[in-house]
């Protein structure tokens, strides 16, 4: 029986050639995401699950005692599913907890503390590199006991034991010394003024791409010049991630109300110094928490690695399954259409004694194959775009890292799946046609015209919400890119200083030299320096009417303003001739009262911090930031448009501003000017790293997830839109071809082309209208979802619904107008020849 359905498959599938590549092109698209998408999800939960004893691998947080001050994070549809990923709390733990820990809790058999290190430039013999903060850590001397990274050379036990050794990956192993030996060689960091060098005591190998940690660079935890500071003060230090290894048989949930008792003694202290300086944490006491190892790239804490936003992952099954619906309703409408032609065969059989079963599994047969062809094209396909599939969500996945079995599982029940959503229906509905009533005067069966529609209806409203979101997220994302950020940051170069902020006088000595250079370059219009680039921050707390709140401090320059083309819209900006503008101020009253920071300094406040202190007089001591405040500019980002605009002061020469930024004439030859900012830099820094950047290359990459999940949605509407549109495609010339006579009769009666053209498309321009009516309200939900995570956001209007509702009938008349117009223009002599 088998035998003889598979026969009839084929010979059915290979006999209708156009709507059996309509149905696999379609199903095979819709596969093709579908496997990408899996590949991805799985990609994301095996991060960190590969370690040895993983399951005993927990990281320690706590009560977050700044939440007050921190934006909540915002609820969206998926948030139910979230669990406790979307769960604030601190990750940075006292340098001094991890041996707390350890010799208060016999639970525990290792800690493992983490410190990160800013950029560094390393120095190997007479060549210098720069390596990201990012790749570089200091951490504890059972780091390669308690995870499962292998060393190429080295031992676990030792490789960390001395206070100056440098584990390094195989990656800068070749990077440094090529080919040579690396172990015993000298490393020296040039922005650690208090570094001893290092001595080069292991390699290990690349760390695989779904681990967490990426780091190039290990050190003992000992050798960072701050330890001992840090471990000192105890509870008043929070700055070290923290990994605990629980031993065997120790239950985590238990352990971890241990902790909470310890934690409500161990952190006493600092919560009565917080309460005794007016600080309102709102939090009555801290609680210790423990997060699965391998769970803890869900939750995006600051200070961790790797982030994998869930989300994203819920977002994107979401369009798979849509899409597959969409690909599986195509299916199901042209094999309930195309049996008009195929009924007679059904009566056929049941007259000569084929059970009801029989024509099920005959029709179900011809589903499942069709269902495992377009599979197997749908992960060619998949293979094929997998690179652009990796840019477009920002992960880099590697089919070696897969088993065989694993994908071909996968594969099977993809194919299986789609035959029984596909093929169980049309098979059902066909095995069910009465044979007498088929068989009479030869009439065919014909699909209920209620169900085709209905149908339809669905297919195209699914469509149509997804091209409402995809204008409204171009939109946002073009409403990013367009909005005036407040200062000017086109032609601007970004140079990071190579010395470390210890370093002062070396940092001071190059930002005086490269003025000197910039003003006798004809190419430069202007140079300035900042603490900060953009997006970054750094915070201060201030007591103002009553109440602490966190304040933006930037160092900037006396030409900042100006240079940035930021107006001062009361009182002045800094000047050269006015001391006090540079100097540290003397207040004894407000030292011996001071319950918080204060400036003791001249500063620029923005219109935001302005309002909140109650729009005090300028050029006066406001005792409330403890300076003077001497202006006030206008509002501008500091970071990008998904954060309000905060409270922001300025000040200068606080601190030794380590980013110099340099203003390119317009018109001027950006490579040649670009060679000879380098060659001059490599004059003054001896040939140390030119690491730069352009301000509104930082800008637009802070939207850089935005535009990714944009280009996602993009192509996804795009491919659903294409299969609808095929599946539309092939039932109007289904349906075409049935009213043949009709269309026949009509042109002999003297119906135009332009009549009949109208009468076979005014049902699909009724069931669009219908699809637009049902998705505008789902729309204008998902949007406003959407967009609560903007703080300047688009409004959408009637005018992106419309766009859309054209768009999406424009659509639906083109997919059908190839069979209507060919009908209409037809020769009516040749349809009713038979008459």
């Amino acid at each position: 029986m088998l035998k003889i359905n598979l026969k009839l498959a084929f010979r059915n599938i290979f006999r209708n050639k156009l709507y059996t590549a309509i149905n696999v092109i379609g199903l095979s698209v819709a596969s093709a995401f579908c496997i990408l998408v899996y590949l991805y999800v799985d990609n994301e939960q095996s991060f960190d699950k590969f370690h040895h004893d993983g399951d005993r691998l927990y990281r320690v947080e706590e009560t977050d005692i700044f939440s007050a001050l921190r934006a909540k994070p915002q609820k969206s549809i998926f948030s139910g599913l979230m669990k406790d990923a979307e769960q604030k709390n601190m990750i940075q733990t006292p340098t001094a907890l991890a041996v707390d820990l350890k010799r208060n809790f016999p639970e525990i058999e290792n800690a493992i503390r983490f410190s990160g290190l800013g950029d560094e430039t390393i120095k190997v013999g007479n060549q210098s590199f720069k390596e990201k903060g990012d790749d570089l850590t200091y951490a504890d001397a059972d780091f390669f006991k308690v995870f499962n990274f292998p060393l190429i050379s080295g031992n676990s036990s030792s490789v960390m034991s001395g206070r100056n050794q440098a584990v390094i990956s195989e990656r800068l192993a070749k990077k440094y010394f090529g080919k040579e030996n690396p172990v015993g060689k000298i490393l020296l960091m040039q922005n650690e003024s208090n570094q001893s060098p290092l001595i080069v005591s292991g390699v290990f190998k690349n760390f695989p791409s779904n681990s967490s940690f990426q780091f190039n660079m290990i050190l003992p935890m000992e050798s960072n010049p701050d330890y001992q500071s840090d471990y000192n003060r105890g509870v008043e230090s929070f700055s070290d991630p923290l990994v605990l290894k629980l031993k065997k048989g120790v239950d985590a949930a238990k352990f971890q109300a241990k902790l909470d008792v310890f934690a409500k003694q161990y952190f006493k202290p600092l919560l009565e110094s917080l309460k005794k300086n007016e600080f309102k944490t709102h939090v009555g006491y801290m609680h210790i928490f423990l997060r699965p190892f391998a769970e803890a790239h869900y939750n995006q804490a600051t200070g961790w690695y790797h982030y994998t936003d869930l989300k994203n992952i819920y977002q994107l099954v979401c369009l798979t399954v849509v899409i597959l619906f969409i690909a599986c309703l195509n299916y199901i409408l042209l094999t309930l259409t195309s049996a008009i032609s195929r009924s007679q065969d059904v009566g056929v059989r049941k007259t000569i004694g084929a059970g009801r079963m029989q024509i099920i599994l005959q029709y179900y047969t011809e589903t499942q194959v069709l269902a495992f062809i377009a599979v197997i094209a749908g992960f060619l396909l998949s293979v094929i775009c997998l690179p652009f599939f990796g840019s477009l969500t920002g992960t880099n996945i590697d089919l070696s890292n897969f088993s065989f079995g694993a994908i071909a599982l996968f594969l099977f029940i993809l194919g299986l799946s789609l035959g029984l959503l596909a093929g169980v229906y049309p098979a059902l509905a066909m095995s069910g046609l009465k044979p007498l009533n088929i068989m009479r005067g030869f009439s065919a069966y014909r699909i209920n015209p209620f169900l085709s529609k209905s149908l339809i209806v669905l297919q195209f409203t699914v469509c149509v919400i997804m091209v409402i979101s995809t204008l409204a997220i171009n939109k946002q994302v073009h409403f990013l890119n367009e909005t005036d950020m407040g200062f000017n940051k086109d032609e601007i170069l970004m140079l990071r200083s190579p010395y470390s902020w210890l370093d002062k006088q070396k940092t001071l000595s190059l930002k005086d030299q490269l003025y000197q250079y910039a003003a006798t370059d004809p190419a430069i219009e202007d140079i300035t320096s900042g603490s900060i680039y953009f997006g970054g921050v750094n915070y201060n707390g201030f007591i103002i009417n009553g109440e602490k709140i966190m304040i933006q401090n930037l160092n900037v320059d006396y030409n900042y303003f100006s240079f940035l083309k930021i107006p001062i819209i009361k009182g002045r900006t800094f000047s050269r001739d006015i001391t006090t503008d540079s100097a540290k101020l003397n207040y004894p009253d407000l030292k011996k009262s001071q319950k918080a920071n204060l400036t003791f300094r001249s500063v620029v406040v923005n219109e935001t911090l302005y309002k909140i202190l109650g729009k005090p007089p300028v050029g006066e001591l406001n005792r409330q930031m403890g300076g003077i405040i001497i202006g006030v500019c206008k509002d501008y980002h500091t970071q990008d448009l998904t954060k309000k605009i905060e409270p922001a002061y300025h000040t200068l020469n606080a601190w030794v501003n380590n980013s110099f930024w340099i203003k390119i004439k317009a018109g001027q030859s950006l490579p040649k000017t670009m060679d000879k900012i380098k060659n001059n830099w490599n004059r003054l820094t001896g040939n140390l790293p030119f690491d730069y950047t352009f301000m509104d290359e930082e800008v637009a990459k802070s939207y850089d997830t935005y535009l990714h999940w944009m280009t996602t949605i993009t192509t996804s509407c795009t491919l659903a839109i294409i299969i609808a549109c095929m599946g539309l495609f092939g039932l109007s010339g289904l349906t075409t071809l049935n009213r043949t006579k009709e269309i026949g009769i009509r042109k002999v009666l003297g119906a135009s082309v332009s009549n009949l053209f109208v009468l076979l498309n005014r049902g699909t321009i009724i069931l669009a209208l219908c699809s637009f009516i049902l998705a505008a309200p789902i729309s204008w939900y998902l949007i406003h979802q959407w967009l609560d995570n903007f703080a300047y956001r688009i409004k959408p209007d009637w005018v992106l619904f419309t766009v859309a509702g054209l768009i999406a009938m424009v659509t639906a008349i083109a997919a059908v107008s190839y069979h209507t117009v060919k009908a209409a223009i037809a020769n009516p002599v040749d349809s009713l020849r038979s008459e």
